[in-house]
């Protein structure tokens, strides 16, 4: 082969290479939003699944406050957390 054609030879493929890599960052640059796209929806579900988790903590202790007896130990358990949480919130606020 004669060194012009090598050359030639080397260039399609030095252009394929760059038409590969376009195409692959093209591909990365999707991939990034769509994981975007996903970390939002996954912050979304846990925000709707802490509240509710609070919803769902708050019957309980409005059942404990009705006098559903199989609930009063879980609600005077939550109510005891909560006190507690705030205790350590006081506490928090002195130092």
């Amino acid at each position: 082969m004669h060194i012009i054609s090598k050359l030639e030879l080397l260039e399609k493929k030095i252009q394929s290479l760059l038409e590969e890599n376009f195409e692959y960052q093209e591909k990365i640059a999707n991939f990034e939003q769509i994981l975007k796209e996903q970390k939002a929806q996954l912050e979304r579900c846990e925000n709707q699944k802490n509240d509710l988790k609070q919803q769902v903590e708050q019957y309980a202790i409005g059942n404990a406050f009705a006098g559903k007896a199989n609930q009063n130990e879980e609600a005077k358990a939550k109510i005891e957390g909560l006190i507690k949480e705030i205790n350590l919130c006081i506490a928090t606020l002195k130092e």
